[in-house]
């Protein structure tokens, strides 16, 4: 894998869980324009988090044209989802359990799994 291709991952891993993240502080602000029957608050998060998922996924088209789908998702998605759990404990506050770690830890073990030869 280049040094190239390791930026397009890790761009994608970050404009992913950055939307994530400006996506729930949208939600969890109540300013905006709001519609009462979905309960969908349109503010500045909430389109800077939408066009932070386009750029996202048009890194994830390229990502899946270039690479074995079993390969790339399964490590971009953990990538994504260790990203998540960490900013979810320092910018949301949430709690580390017991479980959360260790499937955090089952999922590191598979990455290291996926890329034995």
């Amino acid at each position: 894998m280049c040094w190239m291709s390791k930026i397009i991952i890790a761009l994608y891993v970050l404009t992913t869980s950055l939307a994530l993240i400006v996506l729930k502080l949208g939600t969890t602000n109540n300013s905006g324009w709001r519609i009462e029957k979905l309960s969908l608050h349109i503010n500045l998060h909430t389109i800077l988090g939408v066009t932070l998922y386009g750029i996202s996924f048009l890194l994830y088209i390229y990502l899946i044209s270039k690479y074995d789908l079993g390969y790339i998702i399964p490590l971009v998605t953990a990538f994504v989802y260790i990203l998540i759990f960490t900013a979810s404990f320092f910018v949301f506050h949430e709690i580390f359990t017991i479980a959360k770690i260790i499937g955090i830890s089952l999922i590191v073990a598979g990455l290291a799994f996926l890329n034995l030869r």
